[in-house]
């Protein structure tokens, strides 16, 4: 054959095939940079929306009721669109344009779950006068968005009497018991502890000691303390701004203040709204008498908290204390088949296969009995490992229901995505934000995809992690205070040699900048954080401010620190590094019946009991 034919046949079958392939790789990089830069956008226009719940809530005294809940949501809402909607501008005209791929918004909370979506609003009426009536259309086609009812992290268990009842989980070791054990309808809430780790209960002087025998620390009525900065009015008819430093307890879910002349008050818009009522002053009053001086409000909530859940636990103990996963009931509406007596697996009807109802596999372990392995203030047992698959569960149902039904103008087939076992930990684990985005053009495909930001500072949770120790330098300095994560190796080293000194033990919020907002202008905002120290009258400046700053050590090296799970079994602490499973040699680098270590975990566990205790509750013990 010719070079010339060769020639030929090269530009008749090879070049369109080259041309063909550069197309397709052009496309498929195009592709590519687009779902690259849909993710960026995704997730940025989520965390803004988590960064505006933020400023809601933490700036809200009335955050954790259920109406302004929904308003700071809905808030959080226009702020996720706004946000994607400026970042795709390129797209889209409007923020309206967007709702049409995006199926599903989740927002996780302490004990459920909003899904903002689409549903059908379509109503109308029949009949005139008395005899007219409201009749909804529930098969229409004019759907709009919006919060869906308020799901609750919730499971069925069938007792051996053939009973149901239901427990309804939290992202903590609280929980709410309904149902018929035999002797009546019961509701009971609570958290959930170790019963037998609660000993020398003196509920006159509010003390009591809590760990393993042998390893307790004593947990008492504490002085709490912040400093604020308030509106005043002033001698010429004007106002300023002063700053103090006040202790404080929290009464029926909200923090009351002790004044410099003893008298008490809410902080209610920057301002001092005096308490007047003579039955709370008297029940404030009767705090003091916990105090050294016999005239400073105490908090007792750290104590209520163990005595109520050992109480609790051990009425939890004799109710459920023989349920497994096996008693869970499967509420799969798809198939309801079980497997012998495990109503937790059942067989798929297409496949024929087993599945595993929930993600976690408990086996034969009593998720209500509860020990040294199954403590539930511990990650790892049993029964958070449990409690964690329900919620996995109930949210997953709910999703991909809500996601394979979505409706729009738009043709494409709308399913929920896989979602990894780490991302659904994330999930299930925090106050959080769920994304999802589908059925945007993307070359020879459609985008699907997902973004979860989760909520670290807020008023729902208080997670082991959420707890900051503070502390002051007891050489040189003292009026410097640093904050650290509770398993700080540079803060037991501190308390331990005695170069630092406990002050307070407080949630995360507590070291968020707060404003004051004086004016309508923002140049005459004031700011100040709870955990400084100072004051000011009448504007003047605070020379002898004791500032606070994070501890660069806990807060920047990680792997520098000790897991809270340790520091809340009390178990002895070991240097990464030093751990056997990591090739080490064991050495233990702080011993549990050490002085500063138990300095330090008895100011830990007393601070996430008391915050814990004093968060709002929709569910409450009416027993006690």
């Amino acid at each position: 054959m010719k070079l010339q034919h060769l020639a030929v046949l090269f530009v008749i079958i090879i070049l369109p095939i080259s041309i063909v392939l550069s197309a397709y790789t052009s496309n498929q990089i195009d592709a590519i940079n687009m779902q690259t830069a849909y993710d960026s956008n995704l997730v940025n226009a989520t965390y803004d929306a988590v960064k505006a719940f933020q400023l809601n809530t933490t700036n809200n005294k009335y955050s954790s009721i259920s109406d302004s809940k929904i308003r700071d949501i809905e808030a959080s809402i226009n702020t996720f669109y706004n946000s994607l909607n400026t970042s795709m501008s390129g797209y889209s005209l409007a923020a309206q344009d967007l709702e049409a791929y995006i199926p599903a918004i989740l927002f996780t909370l302490y004990d459920g779950y909003y899904i903002y979506t689409s549903y059908d609003n379509v109503y109308g009426t029949t009949g005139e006068g008395e005899d007219e009536k409201v009749q909804i259309s529930l098969g229409g086609k004019n759907y709009q968005n919006g919060l869906k009812p308020y799901v609750y992290y919730s499971a069925k268990y069938k007792l051996s009497n053939g009973n149901i009842i239901v427990v309804n989980y939290t992202l903590d070791n609280e929980i709410t018991v309904y149902g018929d054990f035999g002797d009546g309808y019961v509701t009971r809430s609570g958290y959930l502890i170790n019963p037998d780790y609660v000993t020398n209960v003196n509920t006159t002087a509010k003390t009591l000691s809590y760990g393993e025998p042998g390893n307790q620390v004593e947990i008492r009525p504490e002085r709490l303390e912040e400093h604020l900065t308030t509106i005043e009015e002033r001698d010429n008819g004007g106002t300023g701004t002063d700053s103090g430093d006040y202790v404080y307890v929290f009464y029926q879910n909200d923090k009351i203040y002790q004044d410099t002349d003893g008298s008490y008050f809410w902080y209610n818009d920057s301002m001092k709204t005096p308490v007047n009522d003579p039955n709370i002053i008297a029940d404030l009053n009767e705090t003091k008498k916990y105090s050294s001086d016999g005239n400073t409000i105490m908090s007792t909530s750290a104590y209520e908290y163990y005595y109520r859940a050992w109480d609790f636990s051990k009425w939890v103990e004799e109710k459920l204390g023989k349920i497994t996963q096996a008693n869970t009931v499967n509420d799969n509406s798809n198939d309801n088949s079980t497997i012998g007596q495990n109503n937790v697996d059942y067989i798929d009807s297409e496949t024929g296969e087993v599945v595993n109802y929930l993600s976690e596999d408990t086996g034969n372990t009593k998720i209500f009995e509860f020990n040294a392995e199954n403590d539930p203030m511990l990650s790892d047992s049993a029964f958070n490992n449990h409690r964690l698959a329900i919620i996995r569960k109930t949210i997953e149902k709910s999703l991909n229901t809500v996601i394979s039904n979505y409706h729009t103008t738009t043709l494409y087939d709308y399913a929920m995505p896989v979602i990894s076992d780490d991302d659904w930990y994330r999930i299930t684990n925090n106050v959080s934000m769920v994304t999802f985005m589908q059925g945007m053009s993307i070359g020879y495909r459609y985008y699907n995809n997902y973004a979860i930001i989760t909520n670290n500072i807020n008023k729902e949770v208080i997670k082991p992690e959420n707890i900051y120790i503070v502390t002051e330098e007891t050489s040189g300095n003292s009026r410097n205070r640093e904050y650290h994560q509770p398993g700080c190796r540079e803060l037991l080293q501190g308390i331990e040699d005695g170069t630092l000194r406990i002050v307070g033990t407080y949630p995360t919020a507590s070291f968020q900048r707060q404003t004051v907002k004086v004016t309508e202008n923002t140049e005459d905002d004031v700011h100040f954080y709870f955990q400084s120290r100072g004051t000011s009258v009448g504007g003047a400046t605070m020379l002898d401010l004791i500032t606070i700053t994070g501890c660069y050590n806990c807060i920047v090296s990680a792997t520098s620190n000790y897991d809270t799970n340790d520091i809340i079994a009390g178990n002895s602490l070991i240097d990464f590094p030093n751990r056997v499973e990591n090739g080490g040699n064991g050495a233990i680098s702080f011993a549990n019946d050490s002085d500063g270590y138990k300095a330090v975990r008895q100011a830990y566990l007393t601070a996430l009991a008391r915050e814990r205790y004093d968060l709002y509750k929709s569910n409450f013990d009416l027993e006690l």
